[in-house]
């Protein structure tokens, strides 16, 4: 009976996120934040892509499922590492001396995270390759880690020059992180409580599956942090004025 509530929940969860992310692009794309938030949008996108192809490998062939989990892992990794990019870039101007000291805090913090990834990933003894045969889970688990501190150290940072979150990054970081800092302690909880371990699989799944409802709910409505929102309306301004200068240059040239 409890192998076959597993089951259910084990496919379960991935149908019901499915359908989140589906309405999450939907909404992203009605608010026209696609090309505001590119690297969120192509995240979700790619894990919407892929879910029914690990679905049906793991349906029709299961033993194939590390393998296809592991090469179609990779990309959603980096993109995560992205979207904390594209977290960091949303609080600072363009150009501004706040942004550079901001900035180089961050390309330090993400120089040492990425350099501990590696070096803990690959010195660690015993890899537990949980579900993928190709990428380590000492690389996945410190890779989450690193990824958890870079994101609260912008926030950290965003907080200590009085940078305002809005709806959507305050929606994004503090649904991230959690899943982040969850998914990298899973691994060690695997090692641990072994007997367990068809139970804990679900906990990341499941805590996957709440951030994109809370993504769902954030970005319902574009609504920015006020510096972001500036952003769009200098952008919107500076692209006006060059198409009515260049509409008067085409009638001088005309006439």
């Amino acid at each position: 009976m409890i192998a076959a509530c597993t089951q259910v929940v084990r496919y379960g969860l991935p149908i019901a996120c499915e359908s989140l992310e589906g309405m999450l692009l939907w909404r992203l794309f009605c608010n026209h934040a696609i090309r505001r938030y590119p690297y969120l949008a192509a995240y979700v996108g790619y894990d919407f892509a892929r879910t029914p192809i690990l679905l049906a490998v793991a349906y029709l062939g299961p033993r194939n499922l590390p393998l296809v989990y592991g090469i179609t892992d990779v990309p959603a990794l980096l993109l995560q590492f992205f979207i904390v990019w594209e977290v960091a870039r949303a609080f600072f101007r363009p150009n501004s001396p706040l942004r550079r000291a901001a900035w180089r805090v961050f390309d330090a913090a993400q120089s040492l995270m990425i350099a501990a990834v590696m070096f803990f990933a690959w010195s660690q003894a015993s890899f537990v390759r949980f579900p993928a045969s190709l990428v380590p889970a000492g690389f996945e688990q410190y890779a989450s880690l690193s990824q958890a501190i870079l994101l609260f150290i912008v926030a950290a940072v965003a907080r200590y020059y009085g940078k305002s979150f809005g709806r959507n990054m305050r929606g994004l970081i503090f649904s991230l992180g959690p899943y982040l800092l969850l998914n990298s302690v899973s691994f060690a909880t695997y090692q641990i409580f072994g007997a367990l371990r068809s139970f804990l699989e679900l906990l990341p799944a499941a805590a996957y599956t709440a951030m994109i409802a809370v993504w769902l709910y954030a970005f319902w409505l574009y609504t920015p942090a006020p510096e972001q929102a500036g952003f769009d309306t200098v952008s919107r301004q500076q692209w006006k004025h060059l198409w009515e200068t260049t509409l008067n240059l085409v009638r001088q040239r005309s006439s």
